[in-house]
């Protein structure tokens, strides 16, 4: 039990009620999780739990279970166990058996082969080596965790599930139809801020004070200059008539006119175009979705007339006061939204269907816990962001079968772009078995199937190892039981009973112990001192 002192928010699962721990409640008071999180995860564990094994219910005839849970956006582990596997002079997962114990073991606060298993209700580590004993498991929403209950308990699909995907036979489009751009619509969220804390948001007055200095040029010359620039685009458009071509230019024309100032001296490059090209110098260090947004303003700045940019990814909402708020017309956003980067209005799922190339950009956790499913059930192909964490609904998916990856820094998006548009046939294969696998997994049978691969299989792995403290002789402990083993590690005062569930339904919800007045009393006057501020 020692070693589960590595998880930050661990929820002790137990017969035949759990109790959470502190951590879960530090959450609670810095915003990251609340209560009814903790609750929901806590009660549907024991829902699976008595109703899959009953035979571990019988009361005083139970033999002692105890069953370490946490849930949330990202694992929690320390900081210094993230820095000492980022500072790894090579790649850990080529190290031999005996090296990778060695390497952990050197590591501060790193869990090892040995620590007690872990059952993650969120998202875990790619890296099968920075927590070896964490289990993933649903991620707890409707549409996932919520929705095996209901399988379970009733063996009726969840109206919240399938409500979620749009097949293309669902809302009558067709490949063909599709508008070929790369689309995304979401919030601007924060990205593994522990495991990768040098990314950011772009800062715009950042942007405009590196401005290269600009060309400046009377309005005649600017007028002629971009006049021969898009000639020169025209000709390569073969399919254009003479009359459109001549269309195209005197728009150019005009619009090179409208931009003239009284004193008819006028910058070369656009003020948008110069902004994107100072954002690409700092490109590597922006957040994922940032960077999303930086090659959309690339792809429209440089789009050929009457094209489609080939990215259209962009913010319909962002975080504030604790709720989303949209970022048009946001004190915010206003200065982005000048400039005609970043931000662009909300779309529907029933929108975002519309177009060819769907994109699950990574949030908080590094993945979208409902978006990865709903993108890939609609009729497009599905561009999958591999992050260094991943969910358990991702086992499911295999790479260049059911989706194309791309890369956590998304330099290679553009590449995939071109190759699914220069391979059409491929990338509706690849669509089609997207959408058939969600069509699969949404339907009795395949529920049934991951409900025991996982749900049933873990809990029988963890409840099949676990050995009571009665009947071992640990070295790290000699009691007797199980409260007296915890209490060695933690002080009488840290070990508080935060809430009681049964376990009897799905839908009865855990009984809460501590008020909210006691749990900012309790847990604020002791999280500083149990965690040093380090996360």
């Amino acid at each position: 039990l020692r070693n589960c002192t590595n998880v930050t928010l661990p929820y002790w699962c137990m017969t035949p009620r759990m109790i959470c721990s502190m951590e879960c409640i530090l959450n609670v008071i810095i915003g990251s999780l609340d209560v009814r999180s903790c609750s929901i995860v806590s009660s549907i564990c024991l829902f699976f739990l008595r109703t899959l094994f009953p035979e571990r219910f019988r009361g005083k005839k139970s033999a002692e279970l105890i069953i370490p849970i946490s849930s949330g956006d990202f694992p929690g582990i320390k900081n210094t166990c993230y820095t000492h596997f980022r500072r790894a002079s090579s790649d850990v997962s080529t190290f031999t058996p005996r090296d990778r114990k060695k390497f952990i073991a050197s590591g501060q606060d790193c869990p090892s082969d040995n620590s007690a298993p872990i059952l993650n209700f969120g998202s875990v580590f790619r890296h099968p080596n920075m927590f070896p004993t964490m289990i993933d498991m649903p991620v707890p929403t409707h549409e996932h965790l919520f929705a095996f209950g209901v399988w379970l308990s009733r063996k009726i699909i969840s109206n919240r599930l399938s409500d979620q995907l749009l097949f293309g036979e669902k809302i009558g489009l067709e490949w063909e139809d599709l508008i070929p751009q790369v689309v995304w619509r979401g919030t601007d969220f924060s990205y593994l801020s522990q495991a990768v804390p040098s990314l950011d948001k772009p800062q715009l007055e950042d942007s405009l004070t590196n401005l290269p200095p600009l060309r400046q040029l009377k309005q005649e010359d600017y007028v002629t200059e971009r006049i021969d620039k898009m000639t020169k685009k025209l000709e390569r458009k073969t399919a254009f008539g003479a009359a459109k071509k001549i269309r195209i230019l005197e728009r150019v024309r005009k619009r090179a006119l409208e931009t003239a100032v009284i004193d008819e001296q006028i910058p070369a490059t656009s003020t948008k175009a110069a902004v994107v090209e100072s954002l690409k110098e700092q490109y590597m260090h922006y957040l994922p979705r940032w960077k999303a947004a930086v090659l959309t303003a690339e792809a429209e700045v440089n789009a050929e007339p009457d094209t489609l940019p080939w990215a259209n990814m962009k913010f319909s909402t962002f975080i504030k006061d604790g709720s989303k708020a949209s970022p048009s017309g946001s004190e915010e956003y206003k200065d982005w939204e000048e400039i005609g980067i970043a931000t662009g209005g909300y779309m529907s799922p029933q929108t975002l269907s519309k177009y060819k190339y769907q994109i699950d950009l990574g949030g908080g956790g590094g993945t979208t816990w409902t978006g990865t499913i709903q993108k890939l059930a609609m009729p497009g192909l599905l561009f999958h962001h591999l992050t260094p964490t991943k969910d358990s609904i991702h086992d499911w998916m295999k790479p260049w079968v059911h989706y194309v990856p791309v890369s956590s820094d998304l330099l290679d998006l553009k590449q995939k772009f071109d190759w699914a548009e220069s391979h059409p046939v491929e990338s509706k294969q690849i669509a089609d078995e997207g959408t058939n696998l969600m069509r699969y997994l949404s339907s009795p049978e395949g529920l049934e199937a991951m409900l025991q691969q996982d749900i049933v299989e873990p809990l029988r792995r963890v409840i099949e190892a676990y050995q009571p403290v009665s009947s071992t002789t640990h070295s790290q402990t000699s009691a007797g039981n199980w409260r007296v083993a915890i209490q060695e590690i933690v002080r009488d005062d840290e070990l508080v009973p935060m809430m009681m569930c049964r376990g009897h339904s799905l839908y009865k919800k855990c009984e809460q112990m501590l008020d909210t007045k006691d749990m900012k009393n309790t847990f604020t006057r002791e999280s500083s001192r149990t965690f040093g501020g380090s996360h």
